[in-house]
């Protein structure tokens, strides 16, 4: 499995309702809209931001079993296109804390995780059949499960690919630089410890 691509810093979403955190007067009226407007980040649903592109070799080998005489074979060449980033519909609203007569804000935001995969067939190759002449060659039905069990395998192994930790570096980046700009000064922003099985 190669990555043939690598883009980072992809917002997929727009998250306009972070700037609700531009003023922070001394105002209690505008302290409690802010507060308000800070609950609001918890309605908001993806921010994705590292994508890869990932090649992968996909193959099946359908030996004979006592009841089938002759073996099957098939292979695919393809590229997926795998998003990974934060779910912020996982964020509640105690996971935002802020000091606003200090300009301060501290968001624990849950691990990055793998947001879509994306595997068009255009980008799928058949690069090997081999049917003996005693069975049936793959149905439509079989070649899509060979496919889909793929995907599986790439979403099983989305850890090692380092695209997590890119997409929270990421995401941390994004929002740092954002709220510096929104004004405020002291910014915290740290994931959520991953729970033990």
């Amino acid at each position: 499995m190669n990555m043939l691509k690598h883009q980072t810093s992809k917002i997929l979403i727009v998250v306009s309702v972070l700037f609700a955190f531009v003023s922070c007067g001394q105002n209690n009226a505008e302290h409690n809209i802010l507060r308000e407007q800070a609950a609001k980040i918890t309605t908001l649903s993806e921010l994705g931001t590292a994508e890869y592109v990932i090649s992968k070799i996909i193959k099946a080998d359908d030996n004979a079993t006592w009841y089938k005489f002759g073996d099957r074979k098939i292979l695919f060449s393809c590229k997926a296109t795998l998003k990974a980033g934060i779910d912020l519909s996982e964020l509640q609203q105690e996971d935002i804390v802020t000091d606003l007569a200090n300009k301060s804000i501290s968001i624990t935001l849950p691990r990055a995780k793998a947001l879509s995969l994306n595997m068009k067939p255009e980008n799928i190759v058949l690069v090997y059949e081999k049917t003996a002449i005693t069975r049936f060659a793959f149905s439509n039905q079989e070649r899509d499960a060979v496919l889909a069990q793929g995907e599986k395998d790439i979403l099983d192994n989305v850890s090692s690919l380092g695209i997590l930790s890119d997409a929270e570096n990421n995401a941390k980046s994004f929002l740092e630089t954002f709220l510096k700009q929104a004004g405020y000064t002291t910014i915290n922003i740290e994931f959520k410890n991953i729970e033990q099985p």
